[in-house]
Parts: structure tokens; sequence; C-alpha cells
């Protein structure tokens, strides 16, 4: 790696490339995985409105609850430049079909290159979303090696009258606004839109999607296969941890998520991949992040149910 500052490699695009790679897809990888878990109590910026919303019919009931992932390197590959990765992803995942969704995550990851030097990447991130996916609000911050080096924060909303058209308005990195057009869907939407999808049997759903991330003025396109459901039973063949026998009953589908940059690369694969088992309340298991020239396994260390207020 280079001997300038880590902060200074990020600020100018230079970061080593897993560290690059990393803060690029995990506010991505954190907000797709929006129905199930989380860190830290709401921003009281972020809170939903004190009106309460009515509950879209036939919305799928998600899980409020907060839950730790512990992630591991999984597999390298030519040009990784890296030895080992390890770090946690931690989720507080809050609200119900009247109320919106709000979501805190934090994405903290320590990547050890070939040369054995350390490299420290710490993504926080907030957001609020309306059940009927027409107003997204979030707040990103990026450290490296516990420096601040990059803030996102702004709003969108679907335009009245032109559903396929998303206004984006941004306070940080800087004052701008921009036009986002497509077939596009916030995290929470996406997720509820998967799990829609798992339950009436289809197994393919294709989107855009709009999370904040990088610097808020781009989305991805996906593309996103459900497996057929698996037996109940496969619950109890993970690793037991405290409140996790609630998730034996419950229904679950093998997902896999292909993001692709809007202006598609060369070779026709993805930028990266997510692949985990959503369960029918929205909870999920056994991560994989692929970045390419490496990938991260995620497995569920801890998760606590929270309860929600029904709606009226």
């Amino acid at each position: 790696m280079a001997q300038i500052a880590l902060v200074e490699r990020m600020m100018k695009h230079k970061l080593p490339s897993p560290v690059r790679t990393l803060c690029r897809a995990g506010i991505t990888i954190a907000l797709t995985l929006a129905p199930v878990l989380a860190q830290g109590a709401p921003a009281q910026s972020l809170a939903p409105p004190a009106v309460g919303q009515v509950a879209p019919e036939h919305t799928p009931h998600l899980a409020t609850h907060r839950a730790v992932y512990r992630l591991t390197l999984g597999d390298t590959g030519p040009g990784s430049n890296v030895t080992d990765i390890r770090g946690q992803l931690v989720y507080d995942f809050q609200g119900s079909a009247c109320q919106g969704y709000t979501l805190n995550t934090r994405l903290i990851t320590e990547v050890i290159d070939r040369d054995g030097k350390p490299s420290v990447s710490d993504i926080r991130s907030e957001s609020w979303e309306d059940a009927s996916g027409e107003h997204f609000r979030f707040q990103t911050s990026q450290y490296a090696d516990g420096k601040l080096a990059e803030s996102t924060k702004g709003t969108a909303r679907r335009v009245p009258h032109h559903p396929d058209n998303v206004a984006v308005r941004l306070e940080k990195p800087q004052r701008t606004g921009l036009t986002l057009t497509g077939n596009i869907l916030f995290p929470t939407q996406h997720s509820l839109t998967l799990l829609k999808a798992a339950l009436a049997g289809q197994t393919r759903v294709q989107a855009d999607i709009y999370d904040g991330s990088e610097k808020g003025i781009k989305m991805y396109e996906t593309s996103s296969l459900i497996g057929a459901p698996l037996e109940l039973s496969a619950n109890s063949q993970l690793p037991a941890i405290k409140n996790s026998g609630a998730l034996d009953s419950i229904p679950s589908w093998p997902i896999v998520v292909s993001y692709y940059e809007q202006t598609p690369k060369k070779d026709g694969l993805p930028a990266y991949e997510i692949s985990f088992r959503m369960y029918a309340n929205g909870v999920s298991r056994k991560l994989k992040l692929d970045y390419g020239t490496f990938s991260l396994d995620g497995e569920l260390a801890s998760i606590e149910f929270l309860e929600t207020k029904p709606c009226p």
C-alpha cells in the first residue's frame, strides 16, 4: 500500500482495493438487509412523522430487532492484496407498516494487506423510510483509521404523478439536487418486494435500488434470485444462539442479490453480490458478501427481538 495516510487516499479515491470496495459497498449491504438487524437507537432527526400512516394491505410483517453479524474472510482471488479481513455488522431495525421503518447500522472491518499492515473502515448509517415507499431519509458517515473521511446526508422523494422519478436533495457532501429515473425501490421497499415474491413462489426480482450510497448521487441495477423454500429443520443446523429458536417455525428462502453499475462492466459481471437466508419475518442468516476479488462470510452472533406497537 502507499505510505500516505489512509484518509487522504480515501478523499482522493485511492484507497487500497479491498478497503475502497468495502467503503463503496458497505452502505448498500447494510441497507439491503434492512428488515433484519442493526445497532443503536434511531436518531431524532430521522424519526418518523408524528402522524401515523395507514398500513398498506398484504404487507409482510417485519420483525423489529437488534442483531450482530460476525464477519470473516471467505474466498480470495487474484489481485485482492488481502490476507485477512475481520469485523462485524450491527443493525437496529424498528418500525411498522403504519409508522415507517427506522434503521441504524454500523459496519466495522479491519483489512490486513499482504505486508501485514492493517486498515480499519467504520461505516455508520441512519435512515428512515415510509411504508409506502414514497419518502426516504438517510445519513452516513465513513471513518478510515478513526478519522472522518466522508459524510452523506439527504432525502429522496417519489415525484407526484411520476412514480418512475425520484427527486433527491443532498445536504452533504455538498448541497445539490438530482432526479433519478427507473424502476426505483428504496431499501426496505426492496426487501418487502423480495419477501412478497418469495411468498408468492416467484424466483426472480429485477429492480433499481437507491440507498444514498456513493455520495447519494447514484443507484444500482439489481437482479435477485430466490431459491425454493428451505425445510423448517434447516435452522436447527445453524449455530445455536440466544433467541434464534424463534426462527425454527418460520419459512425461509436462499436469496442472491447481484448489484450492477449503471454503466455495465465489459465482462457483464456484477459489481458485487450478497447472498443470505431470509426468513418470512425479514430476519436473515448465513450472509455472504462477494466483491469479486474476495468475499466475506457473515454469521449471526446475537439477536434480540423487540416489541412493536400494533398498527391501528
